[in-house]
């Protein structure tokens, strides 16, 4: 089944679906993906068990698709960019291979962009995914993961979002052995009326796997974030751990939230949890700074900053850690 007949079996998002619950379906174009059309779609991708629009959406609108090939034991580090509206990518990374990549934005503003990356990582390979853009005035933009991780394999993704639209991050992503990791770090600095979703699922298909997500969101203005974030333990996974923690500081009266997670476990050996905290700033620690003289704003200053640089301090020394760091540095 293509993508475009897929899209056309299962309608376009609707609010009482949990991929979309926290986000404005209202927003996506929508006469253009329902009519049928005579031209011919991708054949080389069976879409038939995709269940999520901005998985298919690249797919559905005839992305050219690259496909990269990493060899067992290779290093690398490299840049990705759609040229186009819409892209797929697929990283095919080999046994103990160990890559950085780093995701830049199309700066051509369109009324629609969507992305959609495959990453498979062999057994002991070490990935680390990326991106800190530039705030831009993009006015709807998808980007769609879906990773399948084999044994002693790690993921690290980590990203800061800005800009003036509406942004979507959905990951699907699948422990499938034993000692296989992820773990997601994502901090949304959104003003104005602008908008980020993150939607995750993570499957943990085999025992002792592990999953770390943590968000941190700064939000002024109208803005506005949500955080949908599944973890789903099989039966036989015995040893478990998956984390989900989600800290909030809203700078205005009319800026907001929404968190949901979402635990599906079928064995009784592991140890999940997840926390959510939402507030303004500290106002001890903001009192304390100002009556030792120093100025309300960078008071203000300060606290955001060290609240926002302390979820990427954490990272090892790497090209992610030092990117993200050094366009905190620059914004905050």
């Amino acid at each position: 089944m293509d993508a475009l007949s897929r899209i056309q079996q299962l309608g376009m998002p609707k609010r009482n679906n949990e991929l979309w619950t926290f986000f404005p379906v209202a927003k996506i174009p929508q006469q253009e993906f329902l009519e049928v059309r005579d031209a011919p779609r991708t054949a080389t991708f069976d879409a038939s068990s995709e269940t999520d629009f901005a998985a298919l959406l690249p797919l559905a609108k005839n992305a050219r698709t690259m496909v990269r090939n990493i060899a067992d034991g290779e290093s690398e580090m490299a840049l990705i960019k759609c040229n186009d509206d819409f892209g797929h990518t697929i990283f095919n990374i080999g046994k103990n291979a160990k890559v950085s990549l780093e995701i830049l934005d199309n700066k051509v503003l369109h009324e629609i962009a969507a992305e959609r990356f495959d990453l498979n990582l062999a057994e002991g390979a070490q990935v680390e995914v990326f991106f800190a853009n530039p705030a831009n005035d993009l006015p709807l933009r998808f980007r769609h993961f879906n990773i399948q991780q084999a044994a002693g394999s790690s993921l690290r993704f980590s990203s800061i979002e800005r800009g003036n639209g509406i942004t979507r991050v959905s990951i699907d992503d699948f422990l499938k052995a034993p000692g296989a990791t992820f773990e997601i770090r994502t901090l949304n600095l959104l003003d104005g009326t602008s908008s980020s979703h993150h939607r995750l699922t993570i499957h943990h298909e085999a025992p002792e796997t592990t999953s770390t997500q943590f968000a941190r969101n700064l939000l002024s203005g109208h803005a506005y974030a949500s955080y949908d974030g599944s973890v789903i333990v099989g039966e036989n996974c015995s040893k478990v751990n998956s984390s989900q923690l989600v800290n909030t500081i809203l700078l205005s009266e009319d800026s907001s939230v929404s968190v949901k997670p979402v635990l599906k476990i079928y064995h009784d050996d592991v140890e999940c949890t997840h926390g959510n905290t939402c507030g303004e700033l500290d106002a001890d620690q903001m009192f304390y700074l100002v009556s030792r003289g120093i100025p309300e704003k960078l008071a203000k200053k300060m606290l955001t900053s060290a609240f926002a640089s302390e979820l990427f301090q954490a990272l090892p020394d790497s090209p992610a850690q030092k990117r993200l760091l050094q366009v905190l540095h620059e914004v905050i």
